[in-house]
């Protein structure tokens, strides 16, 4: 159980339930339609592992896009990269993005970066019309239930393949592996046939079940271009070179459900 000293937040949007619950030891929690996202406390290995490893693998992306991501934290990490020369949030609810801003100061408020731009669309939609428009795109999505499930599908990946410039890099949300890996298993065997060198990553997450979450990683450049690169500014405090290394080490039950 996770305690809480007072609900700051509770919405229907028109598509999801929002809560901003304050807790003593988490700090400020948001939650989705009963699933907990984020907490002040641990989203920096959800937020630094899903945006840097794809980062540091491309080098110096100019264009990034980041599905889903309202809370602003993945935001606030690809914009610490000078290189960056625009960020796209393409995000189905505003209200995840207004709620995030006055309860999650944070992150920084990255909305005011010029930088970065706010598209309220459909990822399916979106990204129907971007070819080769992007260095490097985050998947940060909720779990695979209504409407989130279909960007887990072979097709969404097929269009953010396509959105990718050459040698561009995709991290994507991939849950977790003692509870999901069927679902894990499925989304590997198409990623494999589009990009040269998937691989499924994770971080530490204490809030989330089972203790932690995963991503997949896709790019026809492997994710160990990344290790030797300098971080941007700014300090990490989750990720650092051994980090980074060993979130690709996989327990040998899940090696076998995955690459079956």
């Amino acid at each position: 159980a996770l305690h809480y000293s007072q609900k700051l937040v509770d919405v229907q949007s028109d598509f999801q339930h929002i809560e901003v619950y304050q807790s003593e030891f988490f700090g400020k929690i948001l939650v989705l339609d009963g699933i907990i996202q984020l907490t002040e406390r641990d989203n920096m290995g959800y937020h630094e592992m899903i945006t840097h490893v794809p980062m540091l693998a491309v080098g110096s992306p100019k264009r990034v896009l980041i599905v889903g991501g309202g809370d602003g934290g993945s935001l606030q990490q690809v914009l610490r990269y000078p290189s960056v020369e625009e960020a796209v949030v393409c995000e189905l609810d505003q209200q995840v993005v207004d709620v995030s801003r006055q309860y999650f100061p944070f992150f920084g408020d990255p909305w005011s970066d010029p930088r970065a731009k706010l598209v309220v669309q459909d990822a399916f939609q979106y990204l129907q019309d971007q070819q080769g428009s992007f260095d490097v795109i985050v998947s940060d999505t909720t779990d695979p239930i209504g409407m989130a499930e279909r960007l887990f599908s072979e097709e969404f990946y097929q269009l953010m393949q396509r959105a990718l410039t050459p040698g561009g890099a995709i991290a994507t949300q991939c849950e977790q592996m003692f509870f999901d890996s069927e679902l894990i298993h499925e989304i590997y065997t198409f990623a494999k046939q589009l990009t040269r060198n998937p691989a499924y990553y994770h971080a530490l997450i204490p809030t989330y079940p089972g203790g932690g979450i995963g991503f997949m990683y896709n790019s026809d450049t492997p994710w160990t271009a990344g290790l030797d690169r300098p971080y941007p500014p700014g300090q990490m405090n989750y990720l650092n070179p051994e980090v980074h290394r060993a979130a690709f080490a996989l327990p040998e039950f899940f090696r076998r459900q995955i690459y079956k």
